[in-house]
């Protein structure tokens, strides 16, 4: 009796299997020839050239388009912070040489007070209020108050009290070269040449600064983009365009909940070879070893760096300081992170400087956001000149603008995958084979990793040769090649570079998809993975589950006659409603769709915060949000 039951469950549970396998495989044939049979329209490019070869792994068109095309030129608003500012205020207070004074005779009141950073943390510790004098911190908060007790000025100065010397290893047959590195956030290869004009040029006249229009990110937003050019390393999956998997090195969640002090990075290596190392950001919400909620470093991984300036300025300093810096008085935090790599620029004259300066609030919320830079770069560069003669210089991207309305035409969507790099050497390489093969390797399809095996060269393998090898070197456990050499001789593609194919630049033939079925049953497949996500992380209990409300844009991507490429943007209904976009995969052979990270378009404010604690995700809507985040949210939705 038993074996007769046991046989009967097993057939039945055969029976089940067949006919579920039989449904799933009649969706997928329906699936099939909806794809064949959709009434495809051809999409007319903004780009001068385009692949239509159908084999993006051995081929590569790059980008060529009008930095100024029409759908660019609509979204530029010249609305910065300093716009009608007071030109003619002065600073009341100074520091000079560690002493500190009060400089305007008006002045009741003025007291100032040191700070101190705590490890690498966001938190501070504040010494007592003094008088004029002596001062013997890096950090210091100056604040006058009236008679009545109101406060009228505040200020944050800065200087560098220099480190004892470290020698150098016996790498260098003559002293270490400085290796300054500028990132500007969010600043894009067009956004850089429209917005950086006059010192572009001086950057090439007097520098002979090398550009590489052709670099693509490799990660969504800045911590990606950060980590492959600190450590070496991906923190995101995805595929190529090749159809190969790119697994990421370190589990994003692990990566989030540990420091991350015993990782190789460039501050410590570049403090092993006895360089003195400076990291200058200027938002302490922004960090790029931390954001947005992991623990990051818990000790300082530099000798000199900024977090004290931005945590006072952004949460702990008096009301009248955590104001200076918003425009009005004609100076933004930017400025005093540049003054800052200048005081130590300035400091270290007598010994190597690593020095890493990365700009957050100049470009990110604004698409024409470093014109006001313009002028100050190139002030800064001409004012630095004797320093900066002897020094490796990068200028750099991490990303273009992610969000708002200059991505959602076609080269702004495009300009998000695109950051700029700009290459300087010292002015006595300017002249030889080493400009002449980053002049070479510009044309090239590029990446972060490139970037950070181009510094590891100049670290470590350059100095052996007096900075003469340009043959192709393959560094152990890297993913790039470096700058100043001969690259491999493979196809540089998105086939063949760890790039997943949502940030690809290299331009193939694009169609627009009219089917409103398709459209409709991918879309629900997008929602369907964020909601398989939500559900993997234990999130569904606290995040909004989403419905479909339209899909505006679905276009089709000719990287391969193998299979169907999809680039499509997801809306969904209220009171869920966000703006989702990914590419989608269809393997017409295994009947098989791959969802890519999906990612937001609208801007998610703290929509999202809710899953901080554990791993923050932007594709999360928090079930319950309070009424001053909803209307923050609301206010930021219509923000530039």
């Amino acid at each position: 009796m038993n074996s007769r039951n046991s046989c009967l469950l097993f057939s039945i549970f055969i029976a089940v299997n067949l006919i579920i396998h039989r449904k799933l495989f009649l969706e997928n044939q329906k699936f099939h020839l909806e794809l064949q049979k959709t009434d495809d329209i051809n999409f007319t490019s903004s780009f001068l050239h385009v692949d239509f070869t159908g084999n993006s792994q051995n081929t590569c068109v790059l980008p060529e388009y009008d930095i100024w095309h029409p759908d660019i030129k609509k979204v530029l608003t010249a609305k910065f912070p300093a716009n009608n500012c007071d030109k003619s205020f002065e600073p009341w207070t100074q520091l000079v040489n560690s002493t500190w004074r009060v400089v305007n005779e008006e002045a009741e009141l003025c007291l100032a007070r040191c700070i101190e950073g705590v490890r690498a943390s966001r938190e501070v510790t504040f010494g007592k209020w003094i008088t004029p004098g002596y001062v013997d911190c890096e950090f210091l908060e100056a604040v006058c108050w009236e008679s009545g007790g109101e406060e009228v000025y505040g200020y944050i100065h800065t200087q560098i009290i220099p480190k004892p010397p470290t020698p150098p290893l016996p790498l260098h047959k003559s002293p270490p070269p400085n290796v300054f590195f500028l990132m500007i956030d969010s600043l894009s290869t067009g956004m850089a040449k429209r917005s950086l004009p006059k010192f572009l040029k001086y950057f090439q006249s007097e520098f002979n600064g090398i550009q590489f229009p052709y670099v693509n990110r490799v990660g969504e937003n800045s911590h990606p983009n950060g980590v492959s050019l600190w450590f070496g390393k991906s923190v995101e999956s995805g595929q190529k365009v090749s159809g190969e998997r790119i697994d990421a090195d370190w589990n994003a969640v692990d990566k989030c909940h540990r420091y991350i002090d015993n990782e190789t990075h460039l501050f410590k290596q570049f403090k092993d070879h006895g360089y003195t190392t400076l990291l200058t950001e200027d938002s302490i919400n922004q960090l790029m070893d931390s954001h947005p909620f992991c623990k990051g470093f818990l000790n300082k991984p530099v000798d000199h760096m900024f977090r004290p300036f931005t945590s006072v300025y952004e949460e702990y300093g008096m009301d009248i300081t955590r104001q200076h810096l918003k425009g009005h008085l004609c100076r933004e935090i930017h400025e005093a992170a540049m003054e800052y790599w200048e005081q130590a620029m300035n400091a270290y004259r007598d010994r190597p400087l690593f020095a890493f300066t990365w700009l957050i609030d100049l470009a990110h919320e604004y698409p024409d956001g470093p014109v006001r830079f313009d002028d100050y770069l190139t002030q800064f560069f001409e004012r630095n000149r004797e320093i900066l003669d002897d020094s490796f210089i990068f200028i750099s991207g991490d990303h273009g603008i992610r969000v708002g309305d200059h991505i959602t035409s076609e080269i702004g969507s495009f300009e998000r995958n695109n950051p700029f790099l700009g290459i300087s050497v010292p002015k006595k390489f300017r002249d030889g084979p080493m400009v002449e093969m980053l002049r070479m390797n510009s044309n090239q399809l590029q990446t972060h990793f490139d970037t950070r095996a181009t510094l590891l060269d100049i670290l470590t393998y350059q100095p052996v040769t007096a900075f003469t090898d340009r043959n192709p070197l393959s560094i152990p456990n890297e993913k790039g090649h470096s700058l100043l050499r001969k690259q491999p001789e493979f196809p540089r593609t998105c086939g063949t570079l760890p790039i997943p194919n949502q940030y690809c630049i290299c331009q193939v033939k694009k169609t627009k998809v009219k089917d409103e079925n398709l459209k409709m049953r991918l879309g629900q497949k997008v929602l369907d993975r964020v909601h398989m996500e939500l559900d993997k992380l234990n999130f569904t209990s606290i995040c909004r589950k989403y419905e479909l409300k339209e899909v505006p844009s679905l276009i089709e991507y000719d990287y391969s006659t193998q299979w169907n490429t999809y680039e499509i943007e997801v809306k969904t209904a209220e009171p869920s409603a966000v703006h989702f976009q990914t590419m989608i995969t269809y393997n017409p052979k295994t009947h098989t769709a791959t969802v890519a990270k999906v990612v937001r378009m609208d801007r998610y404010g703290g929509t999202a915060e809710c899953t901080a604690k554990k791993h923050f995700i932007t594709f999360c809507n928090c079930k319950d949000l309070g009424v001053v985040t909803n209307l923050l949210n609301y206010f930021y939705s219509f923000v530039i």
